[in-house]
């Protein structure tokens, strides 16, 4: 640079002031509680503040954020601009904070665009009236949109960081946490990545995939407004996936199973099967967020470079599958525009992209095939890019991707040691978004009272396998003390309570029109049926606000339009949504599967259930309402699906259905139990782990049954394991003992899977020693199962992935197996000091998940995989 300029430090200052006065405009316009306030400079906000430490927090914080600002910022000349003569940099800095100052823009600007730094840019250019000054910058002009780009993205990042105060208490406490914001503002101004030429529209990209989908909605919209909304990366749990795999590094794959990242890190197309409520869409969303923030490491480090395409197929049900050219409709359609000619196709080309396709199953059945059509040629396109596509199972069969190569993972129910672990994430992330200390407290009272009932209650460990059902189990607790549910409908049940009527009459929100919950429910279930009869997970909304009309027809207690009834439904029932405009959808498939099956019970249409139960779009909606119904109508709906199934060519499934529906049937008579009873014992033994899945809802109903079976193909044997395991009866045990010596790997795999479902001394005595399986290989992912370790005097070979524990695992256990000659520590903190002196001969592998906090001085041989 020529001749320093005097001030020109002073000129940073300015503008990173500037910076952080619009930020604040924007958050206090986005802060309900500040939406009224004037923001003069750094001495905003003193109105609504009453104590003076408070008002000087609340400029300590924003001079701090200038400071932090300016700082980034003022670096930015020191590469290509390092020769700019001074005076032509201080006036494109001084230029930059003029268009700042000349800005007015609220919330409703920038968050109606998804938090857009691109967005951001264009609207400060236009609006700034002194822009035909800028033309006069001459070589300093490249400065000047550096600078604004740079400081677009800083403010995005300084809005996204702060918390929302609902009240001048919560703000008062926000406030005495200062130095925590500004060390978090600090970190988060790190990682943003400098935006110049050609990358910035792929950096754009990137910031408005993370702000876009780093985040949970609609579970654990209790109490306060903020908590609709919580952060996918820190309440996420690593899931499980079982099936064939061959992992990285010879960390061997416990039982079959591994943790997606694992697997992930194994291969470049990967097709996951799960049901319901598993987290398939969570896990896509996890997968774009990392690579975005770059926050992969060890194997999967690679996937940091990689640009992601979140296609929820939900979204194209009603229209053409996208053209590469369309793979931002989803996240990035407010700078398609911007996007450099073949973009995405060139990301595609060079194996730096990974297309996350979402709910094959979420297509109507005519059209899936379509969807496989649409896959194939895009993978025959772009064979380099990295494919990950997610289905319920029984929408697309494990083969439906064989000829492309993809590796199958069915995605696994959270174990009993995942579930403390998800509990203490989901709790993790309401505090972190909490202002007040007193809510703090209550959410560590919550979490604490919940893992407790946990501990107590079979039935809430049941539901709790699937995070859907966890996490609203969670906000459950938080919003009822201590009164969870029993079961799965009186979940769905309570939960709409909640999200209908409780949580705006509890906060007091009330607006021109008011709907009971009997209204809305009844509004909303013809939605949801109606959505189901034709074969749709979504529709046109100007679709939905004529169904909407026609209801409102028999509703003569409503005396608002369609379209005011819509948008409240939409805006405050947590139900539907309008994920991309004109288009709408509810918020899960199980919601609008519970909805329907009310509405169908409603019109007595058991002959329709009847009818259409052997599909995987209407099976789920036919259990559900096995309990809504009546006495008589259940009598009807179980009778016709045994009937029907005596001759129908989907006997099978028909069977499933009906034993499926014992699970939600509160009442029975005798002789339609013992017909169901029979017809189940026609599929036993279970061929499928579907079927397994199934039989194990109907309780100890089947356990005699899957007794007295008698399985001897690979996969009948392994299926009615997991049937015995899930169902969980202490009975199952001797039943599940009989198989301790089937040397076949997926028997093997069965019943190191059954191992959570029992007391782990009980079931090492009964199962485990003396095994076969037991004596060679033994996969350990709960803590407090290392202490039976020692019973197993002749085993050989343990692997041990651990989530997360308090603290470092010591490994003094060890010395009690003489016969282990191997060990794969495949994820968690640990402790090796205790196997100093053991021989050589005992291999330890160590994978990059895993973190060591203490060595062996001498002993056995520990290889650190790459």
């Amino acid at each position: 640079m020529g001749v320093p300029v005097p001030g020109l430090e002073t000129a940073f200052i300015a503008l990173g002031t500037a910076v952080a006065k619009t930020a604040c405009d924007v958050w206090m316009g986005n802060n309900k509680f500040l939406s009224g306030v004037s923001s003069a400079l750094i001495g905003f906000g003193g109105d609504r503040l009453t104590q003076s430490r408070a008002q000087r927090s609340f400029r300590r914080i924003w001079e701090q954020a200038a400071d932090l600002l300016s700082a980034r910022l003022e670096p930015l000349i020191d590469k290509e601009f390092r020769d700019l003569p001074a005076n032509e940099v201080r006036a494109a800095v001084d230029a930059v904070r003029t268009t700042f100052d000349n800005a007015e823009l609220t919330e409703a600007d920038l968050f109606a665009q998804d938090l857009d730094a691109g967005y951001l840019e264009r609207f400060l250019r236009e609006q700034d009236p002194t822009r035909k000054e800028r033309a006069g910058l001459s070589g300093a002009g490249g400065l000047y949109d550096l600078l604004l780009k740079q400081s677009c993205a800083y403010l995005i990042e300084t809005v996204q960081a702060l918390p929302i105060a609902t009240s001048g208490s919560a703000l008062a406490e926000l406030l005495g946490r200062d130095r925590q914001i500004l060390d978090e503002l600090a970190k988060l101004l790190e990682r943003v990545p400098i935006r110049r030429g050609e990358d910035d529209f792929e950096l754009n990209y990137r910031q408005l995939v993370a702000n876009r989908l780093d985040h949970v909605e609609f579970f654990g919209a209790t109490l306060e407004e903020s908590s609709r909304r919580y952060s996918l990366s820190v309440a996420y749990l690593n899931l499980t996936v079982s099936g064939d795999f061959r992992l990285p590094n010879r960390v061997t794959a416990p039982s079959g199973l591994a943790r997606v990242d694992q697997v992930l890190a194994s291969t470049d197309r990967l097709f996951i099967r799960g049901e319901a409520g598993l987290g398939k869409t969570t896990l896509l969303q996890w997968i774009a967020v990392q690579c975005v923030r770059q926050s992969f490491s060890g194997r999967l480090e690679p996937w940091n470079r990689m640009t992601p395409f979140f296609i929820p197929l939900r979204r194209h049900a009603a229209g053409s599958l996208p053209s590469p050219e369309l793979f931002l409709d989803e996240v990035g359609r407010n700078i398609a525009a911007e996007m450099p000619r073949d973009w995405v196709h060139r990301r595609l080309r060079s194996g730096q992209a990974i297309v996350l396709i979402d709910g094959v199953d979420e297509l109507a059945d005519d059209r899936r095939e379509e969807a496989r059509t649409w896959l194939r040629s895009l993978v025959a396109a772009f064979p380099r890019a990295r494919y990950v596509v997610t289905s319920r199972p029984a929408a697309a069969p494990p083969t439906w991707l064989g000829g492309e190569e993809f590796t199958v993972a069915e995605l696994e129910p959270m174990s009993r040691a995942d579930v403390p672990v998800f509990i203490g994430r989901w709790h993790d992330a309401m505090r972190d978004q909490s202002t007040r200390t007193s809510e703090r407290q209550d959410l560590d009272e919550c979490e604490r009272q919940l893992k407790k009932a946990f501990g107590e209650h079979r039935h809430l460990r049941l539901l709790a396998g699937y995070p859907l059902l966890c996490a609203l189990l969670c906000a459950l607790n938080r919003d009822r003390g201590a009164e969870l549910p029993k079961n799965r409908m009186e979940l769905y049940d309570v939960a709409l309570q909640m999200m209908l009527e409780r949580r705006d009459s509890e906060r007091r929100i009330t607006g021109t029109l008011t709907l009971s919950r009997t209204d809305k429910k009844v509004l909303l279930r013809d939605l949801a049926y109606w959505l189901i009869r034709n074969d749709r997970a979504s529709a046109p909304s100007e679709r939905v606000r004529e169904r909407i009309r026609k209801k409102l027809a028999s509703m003569a207690q409503i005396s608002a339009d369609a379209e005011t009834v819509y948008r409240l439904l939409l805006e405050r029932s947590g139900l539907i949504r309008e994920p991309v405009e004109g288009n709408t959808d509810f918020v899960h498939r199980s919601f609008q599967e519970f909805l329907a099956a009310d509405q169908a019970v409603e019109n007595d249409d058991i002959g329709v259930l009847i009818a259409n139960a052997y599909t995987d779009i209407w099976s789920e909606v036919v259990v559900m309402a096995a309990g809504h119904a009546s006495v008589r109508q259940r009598e009807e709906l179980l009778s016709g699906l045994l009937d029907r199934s005596d001759g129908d060519f989907h006997r099978d499934a028909l069977r499933l259905v009906a034993a499926a529906c014992m699970e939600t049937s509160p009442e029975l008579s005798p002789r339609l139990r013992h017909r169901v009873r029979e017809a189940t014992a026609a599929l036993l033994p279970p061929k499928t782990m579907e079927a397994a899945n199934v039989l194990a809802r109907t309780g100890s109903f089947t356990l005699d049954l899957l007794a007295r079976s008698t399985p001897i193909e690979e996969n009948e044997v392994a299926a009615t394991i997991r049937a015995a395991a899930l169902i969980g009866d202490p009975a199952a045990l001797s039943l599940i003992a009989r198989f301790k010596k089937d040397t076949r790997n997926v028997v093997a795999m069965e019943l190191f899977r059954a191992f959570e479902q029992f007391d782990p001394l009980e079931y090492t005595r009964e199962v485990l020693v003396g095994s076969w399986h037991a004596d060679t290989f033994l996969a350990v992912d709960d803590p407090d199962f290392i202490r039976i370790l020692p019973m197993l005097k002749q085993l050989k070979h343990l692997s041990l992935a651990f989530a997360q524990t308090d603290a470092p695992i010591r490994l003094a256990f060890v010395s009690q197996m003489p016969a282990l000659t191997e060990i794969d520590l495949v994820s968690g903190r640990f402790d090796l000091s205790p196997l100093t002196g053991l021989p050589a001969s005992l291999t330890v592998r160590i994978s990059p998940q895993v973190t060591v906090t203490a060595r062996p001085g001498f002993g056995p041989t520990l290889v650190q995989l790459p």
